[in-house]
């Protein structure tokens, strides 16, 4: 079984990077100090119509579904060996670059799968292939772009790429009815009402956070998790036999270049949900307790191991990712779970 919703979901809106000590209210990791009311200028949260009709709501609920499909795999690949490339398709290529008639480093590859449109080759290259037939073999006149960082002795050069096409690859998704007993759902209507209902939900986060206003990141908080966060890179280092002075001298990073980037980049991003989630807890008076926190970790590790096809526990849930972020997610249901009882929905 595969199920992968629920803890992939949540992620989206925490950052897993901190241990917490204690529980409960009282005693949560963040936010203990911070005067929320004050910095978080909230919208209406009470009482969002959800017009599940809309084309709006639709989006979201198709990419709900996406994202199932997505996650689990739940599509099969179709080997085309005819007919020509469009856009969105995935070719499978051999090439190899040249400059002034001689191959250069990392330019040649066999048996690469590319998605054509997703931008991840230099431009013009993507676009070169499109409308060119499966067996064909051609050359692509293109340049590097003047800021290529991989290869300095490469930016705004003129290249030329030839590739071969051995065959194109079609994504055919399965539909709800023949995956849903894999995501725990006992009919596709059970599964097709969990969805429109997960689909509200963002939904009214969406709302939310399009009109809120976060007035100020308490230091405090920002410390707390960069230091949480700075340890778990340790940790990741110390396991690939490094250590994080050589790692920020490779980058050519100071700690303190290293600290601007996190809080700029992931942390205040991240702070923003949460503080949103823990002042609507606070004015709502919602409460958690350790119990909640433990039911997570338990909750989590059935779900990594079924992910993992390997035996997880809730200790190993909490050490990996640390209480803090199962109380983030235990914050956001409660919360998630007071907005959607006292929205609109029809």
């Amino acid at each position: 079984m595969k199920i992968k919703r629920i803890l992939s979901l949540s992620m989206v809106l925490v950052l897993a990077v901190c241990l917490l000590a204690g529980c409960g209210n009282k005693d949560r990791i963040l936010y203990k100090e911070a005067k929320l009311d004050k910095i978080v200028e909230l919208p209406e949260y009470k009482g969002i119509k959800v017009d599940i009709k809309s084309d709006e709501f639709k989006e979201i609920y198709d990419q709900v579904i996406a994202s199932d499909i997505e996650n689990n795999e739940f599509y099969t690949m179709e080997k085309i060996t005819t007919g020509e490339i469009a856009e969105g398709d995935i070719a499978n290529i051999d090439y190899e670059g040249k400059k002034d008639g001689v191959a250069f480093e990392g330019g040649t590859a066999k048996g690469h799968d590319l998605e054509i449109g997703s931008g991840s080759f230099i431009p013009g290259f993507e676009d070169g292939l499109v409308g060119k037939k499966v067996g064909e073999t051609v050359d692509l006149n293109i340049s590097f772009p003047e800021d290529y960082s991989n290869s300095p002795e490469l930016a705004g050069q003129p290249v030329v790429f030839t590739v071969k096409i051995n065959y194109i690859q079609k994504r055919n998704d399965k539909a709800p009815k023949e995956y849903y007993k894999d995501l725990g759902y006992k009919s596709v209507g059970e599964y097709e009402k969990a969805s429109r209902k997960t689909a509200a939900e963002s939904f009214i986060y969406k709302k939310i956070m399009d009109k809120v206003e976060i007035k100020e990141y308490p230091q405090e908080d920002i410390d707390i998790i960069y230091n949480a966060t700075k340890k778990q890179y340790e940790t990741m280092l110390k396991q690939q036999g490094a250590d994080l002075e050589t790692y920020l001298a490779q980058m050519g990073m100071t700690e303190a270049d290293f600290k601007k980037q996190l809080v700029t980049e992931q942390i205040k991003p991240s702070m923003e949900s949460q503080m949103v989630f823990y002042a609507i807890l606070d004015k709502e008076n919602l409460e958690f307790t350790k119990a909640d926190i433990d039911k997570k970790a338990k909750e989590a590790a059935n779900e990594v191991s079924a992910s993992q096809g390997s035996t997880v526990t809730a200790d190993y849930i909490k050490e990996m990712y640390g209480e803090y972020y199962l109380e983030n997610i235990v914050v956001m249901g409660k919360v998630m779970d007071f907005l959607y009882e006292n929205a609109e929905i029809k």
